[in-house]
């Protein structure tokens, strides 16, 4: 399966080089994307902020795995609580996830939680369900204890809800580059083929540099 899904993230990929609509299409302030800070980031990022409760998340899930084969360790994901139906998990998912990366476990957890709440409908309501899949996935209950106890861990969920509340951002999925431009989906909307023009939006934002 993880072959598999490899291998149709670089077929996507081979498909957005064979396309390159970046030299094709101008990209625009206002319709492709917006300004939403003065000082980009000291090193290009791109900021995946989205929810493992949003169903739009887990269909752009192929696309952010795009984002990540293509920059690396640029890409970055971060949990935006706000659209969280559930009130417990609400205070608590974003430190979940960030106990997911500081476990290096992150891209298994969330494609384990997104075929559970929108493959098998049955959702993540309380820690300990949350805790028993990264057990599945064969961390130690005394690790995720530690992890989802430490500094790291509340060090890593206050930044993603502090870079949250700075951009403003309430809904999902949101990509943020270099903490200065938000990626529009609405100026796509007529796109035939979507995901190849919003790679070349991404790469254009990635290398602006004004």
């Amino acid at each position: 399966m993880l072959n598999m899904k490899k291998w149709l993230i670089a077929l996507a990929s081979a498909a957005v080089m064979a396309f390159s609509p970046v030299s094709a299409q101008n990209f625009q302030e206002g319709v492709h994307y917006r300004v939403i800070g003065d000082t980009p980031s000291s090193s290009p990022e791109i900021i995946d902020f989205f929810s493992l409760y949003c169903n739009a998340c887990y269909h752009f899930a192929g696309f952010s795995d795009m984002l990540k084969a293509e920059f690396g360790d640029a890409f970055k994901k971060h949990h935006v609580n706000s659209v969280v139906p559930n009130a417990t998990m609400r205070d608590n998912i974003q430190r979940i996830h960030a106990t997911s990366i500081v476990l290096g476990i992150e891209e298994q957890f969330v494609e384990r939680v997104f075929q559970r709440h929108f493959v098998r409908n049955s959702f993540v309501n309380t820690v300990a369900d949350a805790k028993q899949i990264m057990l599945d996935l064969g961390v130690e209950e005394a690790a995720f204890d530690r992890a989802f106890n430490s500094f790291a861990v509340t060090s890593l969920s206050n930044r993603m809800r502090a870079l949250q509340q700075q951009f403003g951002v309430s809904a999902t999925p949101t990509y943020v580059v270099n903490r200065k431009y938000q990626m529009l989906q609405s100026g796509f909307q007529n796109s035939s083929n979507f995901y190849e023009e919003y790679m070349a939006l991404a790469k254009y934002l990635m290398a602006k540099k004004d």
